[in-house]
C-alpha cells in the first residue's frame, strides 16, 4: 500500500507521523511513504534522517492574504504528488501544511485518517474531521471539539517505543549521576524552554536545591553556553546537558520531571509512570497544553503549576515535598501508567492498514 503522510512544523506533529509510518512497516511489508512538509519546518531533518522521503509543498499559517495564496498553491502541489504517486490513503498528524495535502485528497477521494495530539484540536484536525474516515485522539477529551465525533477514537499519541532494560541505577550512571540519589529531571522539549531554565537556575541561587538528590537538566543549545558557565563550582549534584538522545533512559533514572504540557512529552512520561510537574507553555495555540495538563492533574498524575504563578519558592517547595513524601510519588507513578496507552503506533497502523486492505479487496 502507498501512504502520504501530511504533518509538519513542530516535532509535536513529525514524530507522530514517523512513528505511524514506522509501524505500518511492521504491519506492511510493501508499504510506501512520501511525507509532505515545507522547508521551513523541522521536517526537512527529522523526515530524510529516518529514512523516508520527503516532498516540500507551499504552506503558510491562515492569516491574510498570503496563506490564501499558498493555501492555493499547496493544494495544487499536493494534488499534481497524489496524481503521481496514487496512495491508498492519506495520514495527517496536524500543522497548517497538512490542511493542504487533507483538502488535495479530499478532492481527489483519498481515504483519510488523522491523528490528533491534543486535548484541543488544532485547526487541521477540526476541519479535516469532516473528510476523515477516522480520527485518532490523544486525549479522549479533544472528541467534544470535533464536527463528527462518532468518527472518533481514543487511542494515545504514537510514541517512540520504549526501551528500558537498563534499572535506574545503571541509568544515573550512564548520565554521570549518583546511582543512589533520588533524581529530578528537568526538560523543556528538545529545544529546552528558557523561562523554565530560569526558573530553576533562580531556585538554585536563592533557595538552593533539595538536600540528598540531584538533577538532570536537559537546557536546549540556545541556553547550554550561559548555564554550564554559571553552574560551574556551584552545585555537584547538577548534570546539565543541551539535549539528551535517550530520553527513555533519562526517564528511568528519574523519580520525577518537570516539563512542560507537550503531548508528546505527557505521552512519553505517562508510559514511562514519571511523576511530573508541569508548568504549561502559556501561549500554545488554543491554550492546548493547559487544557492537556489539566487531564493528568484531574486524574493525580501531576501537578500543575501556571507559568505566571510560579516562583523558586514554589518550585523548590513543591520538588521537596514530593521527594520527601514517596507515598504520594507512587500514587502519581501508578495514576501516569493508567493513563498511558504506549502501544498506539501499533493500534492506529492495524486499523488504517485494515481499512485500506479491505477497500483494495472490495475493488
Amino acid at each position: 500500500m502507498r501512504y502520504i503522510m501530511a504533518g509538519g512544523g513542530t516535532g509535536g506533529h513529525i514524530i507522530p507521523a514517523l512513528n505511524i509510518a514506522k509501524a505500518l512497516r511492521k504491519v506492511d511489508e510493501e508499504a510506501e511513504f512520501i511525507f509532505v512538509g515545507t522547508k521551513r519546518g523541522l521536517e526537512t531533518s527529522l523526515v530524510p534522517k529516518a529514512g523516508f522521503q520527503l516532498k516540500l509543498i507551499e504552506a503558510k499559517p491562515w492569516k491574510g492574504f498570503k496563506a490564501v495564496f499558498a493555501l492555493f498553491k499547496g493544494v495544487l502541489k499536493s494534488l499534481s504528488i497524489i496524481k503521481t504517486f496514487k496512495p491508498n490513503a492519506l495520514i495527517g498528524t496536524g500543522g497548517y501544511v497538512s490542511a493542504h495535502a487533507i483538502l488535495a485528497a479530499a478532492m481527489s477521494g483519498v481515504p483519510i485518517f488523522l491523528q490528533e495530539q491534543n486535548s484541543y484540536p488544532g485547526l487541521a484536525t477540526r476541519f479535516g474531521s469532516i473528510f476523515a474516515r477516522k480520527v485518532f485522539l490523544g486525549f479522549d477529551e479533544a472528541k467534544k471539539y470535533l464536527w463528527r465525533k462518532k468518527f472518533a477514537i481514543h487511542t494515545g499519541n504514537p510514541i517512540t517505543p520504549m526501551e528500558m532494560s537498563e534499572d535506574k541505577s545503571s541509568c544515573r550512571e550512564r548520565f554521570g549521576l549518583s546511582p543512589s540519589l533520588p533524581t529530578v529531571l528537568l526538560t523543556g522539549g528538545s529545544q529546552g524552554s528558557s523561562p523554565l531554565n530560569t526558573m530553576m537556575r533562580l531556585m538554585i541561587e536563592e533557595v538552593g536545591f533539595p538536600q540528598k538528590c540531584q538533577l538532570l537538566w536537559q537546557c536546549g543549545k540556545r541556553d547550554f553556553e550561559d548555564l554550564r558557565n554559571w553552574l560551574t563550582e556551584r552545585e555537584e549534584h547538577v548534570k546539565i546537558l543541551d539535549f539528551i538522545d535517550d530520553m527513555w533512559s533519562a526517564y528511568r533514572a528519574s523519580d520525577l520531571v518537570v516539563c512542560r504540557a507537550g503531548a508528546i512529552t505527557l505521552a512519553e512520561i505517562a508510559a514511562a509512570g514519571l511523576p511530573a510537574i508541569i508548568v504549561p507553555y502559556p501561549y500554545a495555540a488554543g491554550n492546548h497544553q493547559s487544557k492537556n495538563a489539566m487531564v493528568f492533574a484531574e486524574k493525580g498524575a501531576a501537578i500543575v503549576i501556571e507559568q505566571r504563578e510560579l516562583t523558586p519558592k514554589i518550585l523548590y517547595e513543591t520538588i521537596d515535598g514530593l521527594l520527601r513524601n514517596k507515598e504520594k510519588l507512587d500514587a502519581m507513578s501508578k495514576a501516569m501508567l493508567e493513563i498511558a496507552k504506549p502501544n498506539a503506533s501499533q493500534v492506529i497502523a492495524e486499523f488504517i492498514y485494515a481499512e485500506i486492505r479491505g477497500d483494495s479487496e472490495e475493488g
